[in-house]
């Protein structure tokens, strides 16, 4: 059957999500269908669509002779009460009579006093789509007066306003090419209500809560939390402990000399400087956005920028900054971050670096990315919001809006960027790199097979073969899961495996409990590489990253008869073998530069057989 009404590209877009409601209603026990509010409707296309759902519509609007095609057109849904018409002038009377509902359908309207009016008509759950021109859309269509002129939405503006009590399903903001036969600049939203005050997180209050100890004590709780690794957690903590802000940053970069930071940085990694030394800081980039672009500064452009700009307040980034955001890298040195850095490391076990972004208003940084490591995000000035993407980078998973004193985990894997809102002041972050999977079952699992098949040596150092097939051993059994798959995961006797200075320091049933873990573990992982398609994990996935990791997995097929003759080993041997393999992943992961030592050889012999490489 024909459709009779033409909807806007953005709110057909949202059909599957309105078609949910619908479903949702059906299948309860109440036989109300679910109650939608069609503002600005006009002629009534959208409200056409939402009875033909199966919608009960209010349509509202000043236009009288509009409401009357309306109510000529559809006389038997308003005879039969599914289609409610309204003429009022909703900035001037009281939109409350309206009552509640579970959709508020705002198209080509736009009035700063009505909309927090409006978002209280909506429902807990309740889903809000709205689209209206935007700030730049003059140069393509000249406004009728000045008030249509104000009207337009200004950068972020949607997102701002539903910050506290929404959360965000797809956003848009930019020109739109041929949309609707027009070229134009809209910003457009659709979000879900949820009980206020919050904000969005998908997980429960004991992860938030989670969180917040972790930046607060010393306190392992969040790596035990189902959140860990897993899902992305907002919060807002009592504080978060971090005495650092614009000016701090900026300071730090007075007298920036690029060559001079990085021969600190290379000298900290040779054999000859102190164990455990930390350069200040060693690297400075500038990127900026602009349209579908990237912009970078080599090294002597950035010191040449920041000489010549003399940055030392938020104000100055902002009339000097030219829309550059400032990424400082290795922070973890400066005095400021020390103490923050020893607490996070003291509560996860898990090395870390530490990065500040400094962004201007209503810009974007770097360009939607992926990391291979979890993400503590610490926001110190102004606000950003986090644009969280699905795998493949075509639609948008979340929007998480970040204000000063938030704090965000986010696990590796998840592509995302992040924009500073529109404001008065520059924004500030801190991004905590967590690097989690160096200690995951698929990296202790790659140590245990390849210290099975290769000797460590006698030395100090390990072997830089050895070392090699490590790493690359370790990263392929990492792609037969996907990051919420346990072969990504911690052991769940992480912290204290890595608090013991040998294997004796654990107590026997601990040692042993770790030993039945790791031993079935290394059965389920021989499993995993048996299965004849992995593929349907991969899905959603670029083109490119599935090929990786095909190419990564079909690297280790074969390595399932080393993992289970491994697992057969008498128990004296497997312990050997297993604490071993994780006392080389934690010392290489503490100092890249290869240190072993002795604990490390002690059961090297016991049930090892010799192999030329990776199987």
């Amino acid at each position: 059957m024909a459709r009779r009404y033409f909807a806007s590209p953005w709110v057909e877009a949202q059909r599957a999500r309105l078609q949910r409601l619908v479903d949702c209603a059906a299948s309860s026990a109440s036989s109300e269908p679910p109650r939608a509010l069609d503002v600005g409707c006009g002629r009534g296309r959208h409200s056409l669509m939402l009875l033909e759902m199966g919608f009960q519509v209010t349509a509202v609007d000043l236009d009288g002779e509009a409401l009357d095609t309306l109510r000529q057109r559809e006389r038997g849904a308003v005879e039969k009460g599914t289609l409610k018409i309204r003429s009022m002038d909703l900035e001037a009377e009281d939109v409350g009579a309206l009552g509640h509902f579970d959709v508020l359908l705002v198209v080509n309207y736009a009035s700063r006093s009505l909309l927090p009016k409006l978002l209280q008509l909506l429902k807990p759950k309740g889903l809000l789509i709205f689209e209206s021109w935007a700030q730049g859309n003059e140069h393509f269509a000249t406004p009728k007066d000045a008030e249509a002129q104000r009207r337009l939405l200004r950068a972020n503006e949607l997102l701002e306003a539903t910050s506290d009590c929404f959360t965000v399903l797809a956003y848009s903001h930019g020109l739109q090419e041929d949309y609707e036969g027009r070229d134009c600049v809209k910003q457009m939203i659709c979000a879900e209500k949820r009980p206020c005050p919050g904000r969005a997180s998908p997980v429960s209050e004991a992860s938030r809560w989670c969180l917040g100890r972790l930046l607060e004590v010393t306190d392992a709780s969040f790596l035990q939390d189902s959140a860990f690794g897993r899902d992305w957690v907002w919060h807002r903590p009592q504080s978060l402990g971090v005495a650092f802000g614009i000016e701090d940053l900026l300071q730090l970069l007075d007298g920036y000399d690029p060559e001079a930071a990085q021969k600190e940085y290379l000298a900290a990694l040779t054999s000859a400087s102190p164990r455990g030394a930390r350069p200040a800081l060693w690297d400075v980039s500038m990127v900026r956005r602009r349209e579908s672009t990237t912009e970078t500064l080599k090294p002597q452009e950035v010191r040449d920028f920041l000489r010549a700009a003399q940055l030392k307040t938020s104000a100055d980034v902002l009339q000097r900054g030219e829309g550059w955001t400032l990424v400082v890298s290795q922070l973890q040195g400066a005095p400021a971050l020390c103490d923050l850095h020893q607490r996070l490391f003291a509560a996860t076990g898990l090395s870390s670096g530490i990065n500040a972004y400094l962004t201007p208003p209503d810009a974007i940084g770097k360009p939607p990315h992926v990391d291979d490591h979890d993400v503590l995000v610490l926001q110190l000035a102004g606000s950003k919001t986090w644009t969280l993407l699905d795998d493949a980078r075509q639609t948008i998973r979340e929007q998480v809006p970040l204000t000063k004193g938030d704090v965000m985990y986010l696990p590796q894997g998840i592509p995302h960027h992040a924009a500073a809102m529109a404001s008065h002041e520059a924004s500030l972050h801190l991004a905590v790199a967590l690097h989690r999977r160096p200690m995951s079952y698929s990296s202790v699992l790659g140590a245990l097979v390849t210290l099975r098949l290769m000797d460590p040596g006698d030395g100090d150092l390990l072997p830089a073969a050895l070392v090699e097939e490590m790493e690359g051993r370790s990263q392929s059994f990492a792609a037969f899961g996907a990051r919420e798959h346990w072969i990504n995961q911690l052991l769940p006797m992480h912290l204290a495996l890595v608090r013991a200075l040998s294997p004796e320091d654990l107590d026997v049933g601990l040692r042993r409990e770790f030993c039945a873990v790791l031993r079935q573990r290394s059965r389920d992982l021989a499993e995993l590489l048996r299965s004849p398609d992995m593929e349907d994990a991969d899905l959603g996935m670029p083109v490119g990253a599935r090929r990786q990791r095909a190419l990564l997995r079909a690297s280790v097929r074969g390595s399932e008869r080393d993992l289970e003759e491994a697992a057969q080993l008498p128990e004296e041997d497997f312990e050997a073998l297993a604490c071993a393999a994780f006392w080389v992943r934690r010392e290489y992961v503490m100092d890249p530069r290869g240190w072993c030592g002795p604990v490390h050889r002690r059961g090297r012999a016991r049930g090892r057989r010799r192999a030329s490489g990776r199987s």
